[in-house]
C-alpha cells in the first residue's frame, strides 16, 4: 500500500479526496496538478477516485518511483524530471557540516519561529512573497502549493523589529512525513539566513515525532537514488532532450544553485517522474507554458537583451 502522494498534493482531515486540474490543449491531458488527500487514503485508493472522475487521460508530475511503478503498471508512461532531496528526520543528529557554519552565521540575525495560521499572517505571507528576492519575475504555478492557508503551516525568520527575512511553508505528505511547498528570501537576507531557517524547521520536525522531511524536487537533476524506476528507451530519450532543454534554459531558473543550497544538507536524492497514459512532447511543452516555465524564461530573456548594450551602441 503506497501511502505517499505526488508533490504538491496535500493532507488534509477531509473525508473525500479533492483535485484540482486544468486541461492541456495540445496532449489532450487533464494535469491533475493539486489535491487535497484524506490522511487515512493510500494512493491506490486514490487512483480509483482519479479513473472514476478523469478517465484514463489524466498526467501527474511530481511521482515519487512507487508511485511511478504503480502508474506504469497500469499503463501509464513515465519521465523523470529532477529529483527530490529527502531528510531522515529520525537519523539525523545534527546539521551537516556543510550548513553548520552558514546556519550558525544567519542564527545572529534573529530567530526561527512558526507563524500561527490568521488571516492577517496570510496576508502577510502573501506581501512577502511579492517583495522577495524573487517576486517580480513571472511566478510559476501547478508545481507547488501557493499561498499560507488552513491546509499548510508556515516558518518564518524574524529579525529584531518584527522584520522577516526568509519564510517557507510546508504540507503534510503523510502522517510521519512533510513537504516543503514555498521557499521565500528577502531580496538584502544576509548569509546563512535561509540555511538557519531550514535548520529550524527540520528540529521542530524532529521534536514532533515526524520520520520525514522533503525539500523539494529540483528540476533537471539526474542524481538516481535507490527509487529509479525502469524506463523504455523512449522514455530515455526524452529524459535526455528535457535535461538538455533545462540547461540551455538556466538563465531563468537557477536549478544549479538550488540544488546546491539543498544539497548542503546532505539529502538523499530520489528521482520524480511525470506520468501519463503517454508522456509525449505535447504533453511537456503543455506543461512548460501552463506552468508559466514560458512566462519566466521569455521575461528573463528579454531582461538580459535590454540589459545588454553592444559597445556601438554606448558610443551613438
Amino acid at each position: 500500500m503506497i501511502d505517499t502522494i505526488p508533490l504538491s498534493w496535500l493532507r488534509s482531515d477531509i473525508t473525500h479526496p479533492r483535485f484540482k486540474s486544468v486541461r492541456l490543449p495540445l496532449s489532450g491531458l487533464t494535469w491533475i496538478h493539486s489535491a487535497s488527500i484524506p490522511l487515512e487514503l493510500s494512493f491506490e485508493e486514490v487512483y480509483a477516485y482519479l479513473v472514476d472522475r478523469f478517465g484514463d487521460g489524466i498526467l501527474i508530475r511530481g511521482c515519487r518511483a512507487e508511485i511511478a511503478e504503480f502508474l506504469l503498471s497500469k499503463g501509464f508512461g513515465a519521465v523523470r524530471t529532477g529529483a527530490e532531496a529527502m531528510i531522515d528526520l529520525g537519523n539525523r543528529t545534527k546539521t551537516p557540516s556543510s550548513a553548520r557554519e552558514s546556519s550558525r552565521r544567519g542564527r545572529r540575525w534573529g530567530r526561527v519561529e512558526e507563524v500561527p495560521f490568521t488571516e492577517a499572517c496570510a496576508e502577510r505571507v502573501s506581501r512577502f512573497r511579492s517583495v522577495s528576492a524573487h517576486g517580480g519575475k513571472p511566478q510559476l504555478r501547478y508545481l507547488y502549493h501557493a499561498g499560507f492557508d488552513p491546509l499548510t503551516r508556515c516558518f518564518a525568520f524574524r529579525a529584531p523589529g518584527d522584520a522577516w527575512l526568509g519564510a517557507v511553508t510546508i504540507s503534510m505528505s503523510s502522517e510521519s512525513s512533510a513537504h516543503t511547498e514555498m521557499i521565500l528570501r528577502d531580496r538584502n537576507s544576509p548569509t546563512g539566513v535561509m540555511e538557519a531557517l531550514f535548520a529550524g524547521i527540520m528540529n521542530k520536525l524532529k521534536g514532533e515525532g515526524l520520520r520525514l522531511f522533503s525539500l523539494g524536487e529540483v528540476p533537471f537533476v539526474s542524481r538516481a537514488g535507490a527509487g529509479t524506476v525502469h524506463l523504455t528507451n523512449g522514455s530515455r530519450i526524452i529524459e535526455k532532450l528535457l535535461f538538455s532543454t533545462g540547461r540551455v534554459l538556466r538563465y531563468a531558473y537557477d536549478f544549479e544553485g538550488l540544488y546546491k543550497f539543498k544539497d548542503k544538507f546532505r539529502p538523499d536524492w530520489e528521482p520524480v517522474y511525470v506520468c501519463a497514459p503517454k508522456v509525449s512532447w505535447s504533453a511537456l511543452a503543455d506543461m512548460f507554458v501552463e506552468s508559466r516555465f514560458y512566462a519566466l524564461s521569455r521575461s528573463e530573456l528579454m531582461a538580459a537583451i535590454k540589459g545588454y548594450s553592444p559597445r556601438f551602441l554606448k558610443h551613438s
